[in-house]
């Protein structure tokens, strides 16, 4: 193995940690709970204190570039490395939201807080590609390093991710339900720019305005989407600066009683300005994911608790890894 090619292999591992160490678009990953929203966006909520309890799968084995293809790493003489492997994640969202009876305008005022607790662990595994002509007897020595690099960008971690804070305006009549946000994350996570994984996204505020939209029709119809744009600080850790990106959830559910809610849901979501910062890849790292699957609701006659089941399939991936989300929520009044 010549000399350049060696020290560009052994390098490989600070790459790929690199490429993995965030829990942001600067990492390839994103700083939302990403099919959280489900039937709350088009049931009306009367004024008092909610408890929520979640709790989120995610499981990918695919990586993607930023053509939609495997991702891999040029380590030079032509040789390049396919990143394969596996990340999972379990995390444990406690969530209270308060609808109070003050208005504005038309509409109630109110607040949510929601704090993920995350279990999170990321598996790599790097296999050459190598050129026509390179040497048969120099394969498993770079292989062997390969592995080692992979080794290195493996990792697991149990920990606080970052709170979001959301104030919000509520608008309600018996059809439709509007609402309006200004939410803001704060970085309370834990964070290690040397780590391969963390459970927060860096030492950054992400400001996110949206809105929530719902519909409910007679013929037991109902849509619903929440919609934000997240635009982040820099990470003062890595000074990194992660892009702007449109996050949205959606459902489409049949109401079959005052019960049971059965249909479709999903979420998209569309970083629109590049990463800037040292290191960053030259297409910015620009994120993009879409998700639709099934979804099962349940909900008391009273509306002092409700359930629900989801798992949706993520598909047109760019820049992140590509998986299913699947989700169990609980939801209760707590006053």
């Amino acid at each position: 193995m010549s000399l350049s090619l060696f020290s560009r292999v052994c390098g490989l591992a600070l790459t790929v940690v690199a490429a993995g160490a965030a829990h942001a678009t600067e990492g390839q990953q994103l700083r939302a709970l990403l099919g959280a929203p489900g039937q709350e966006m088009t049931v009306p909520q009367n004024p008092g204190l909610y408890g929520q309890l979640w709790y989120q799968h995610y499981e990918a084995t695919r990586f993607q570039d930023g053509k939609g293809h495997a991702q891999a790493i040029d380590v030079g003489n032509g040789v390049e490395a396919v990143r394969g492997g596996a990340i999972e994640a379990n995390v444990v969202v406690p969530r209270l939201t308060y609808i109070s009876e003050t208005y504005w305008g038309e509409g109630r005022l109110g607040v949510s807080a929601t704090l993920p607790l995350i279990d999170l662990s990321a598996h790599t595994t790097l296999t050459g590609r190598f050129p026509t002509g390179f040497p048969d007897a120099m394969k498993p020595a770079v292989q062997a390093q390969l592995n080692a690099a992979a080794a290195a960008a493996s990792d697991q971690t149990t920990a606080q991710g970052d709170m979001e804070i959301a104030p919000f305006v509520d608008f309600q009549d018996d059809a439709s339900r509007v609402v309006l946000m200004a939410a803001f994350v704060v970085p309370t996570g834990d964070y290690n720019a040397n780590n391969v994984v963390n459970a927060g996204a860096g030492h950054f505020w992400t400001w996110r305005p949206g809105f929530v939209y719902g519909r409910a029709w007679d013929n037991g119809l109902e849509f619903g989407t929440r919609m934000t744009y997240s635009f982040n600080g820099v990470n003062t850790a890595t000074h990194v600066r992660s892009g702007q990106y449109l996050h949205a959830d959606y459902s489409l559910l049949y109401r079959y009683n005052d019960l049971w809610r059965f249909g479709l849901q999903g979420y998209a979501v569309k970083q629109f300005t590049k990463d800037t910062g040292p290191d960053v890849a030259a297409d910015g790292n620009k994120a993009q994911t879409f998700a639709l699957g099934p979804s099962v609701g349940y909900q008391s006659e009273d509306g002092e608790f409700a359930a629900e089941l989801k798992v949706l399939p993520e598909f047109h991936v760019r820049n992140r890894p590509e998986g299913t989300t699947s989700w169990l929520r609980l939801m209760f009044r707590l006053d």
